[in-house]
């Protein structure tokens, strides 16, 4: 009897560890990772580096402010803007129209002339844009901005200018 109760405990216990088991990762093998979810995101513009035919615009975004070292620009015109996170939270970056008390913020992102999502703005980056004002924008009420709610409603704007 005790030979039968012992073998039927080897048995329990094979049972069990081939149940249980299943091969566990080699070293050259990594263990299975869920599948990233990445939002949606708007249109964003290659990052590139200024050319000598555009002029640099340095942006530096803070927590809650930009500033920039121009807020006049010309129809036409190709400008280098060098955008720089130097704040503690990621922000995006966008030339829009300001968003009226009320206005759906996804809809000015999707209508912004130039827009960099926050997923290439985080906490000290950088990144290069090109782009150049078209002539529907020469005497338009624009501004640079940070189109998160939060952040847009602590003033993070700066109102700028579009000449013919």
């Amino acid at each position: 009897m005790k030979k039968s109760a012992l073998l039927f405990v080897l048995i329990i216990i094979a049972l069990m560890a081939t149940a249980c088991g299943g091969s566990a990762p080699t070293e050259t093998e990594a263990p299975a990772q869920p599948t990233a979810t990445v939002a949606p995101t708007q249109p964003t513009a290659p990052e590139t580096t200024p050319t000598s035919a555009s002029t640099q615009v340095d942006i530096t975004l803070t927590d809650n402010k930009i500033a920039a070292s121009l807020t006049t620009f010309q129809v036409g015109v190709p400008y280098a803007f060098v955008i720089t996170n130097a704040g503690m939270r990621a922000h995006n970056f966008n030339i829009s129209t300001p968003v009226p008390p009320g206005g759906s913020f996804e809809d000015a992102v999707t209508q912004a002339l130039l827009a960099v999502n926050l997923s290439e703005l985080g906490s000290g980056e950088s990144v290069t844009v090109e782009f150049t004002f078209p002539e529907s924008a020469a005497g338009a009420t624009l501004e640079f901005s940070c189109l998160i709610r939060s952040h847009y409603r602590n003033n993070m704007l700066l109102p700028i200018t579009v000449t013919p």
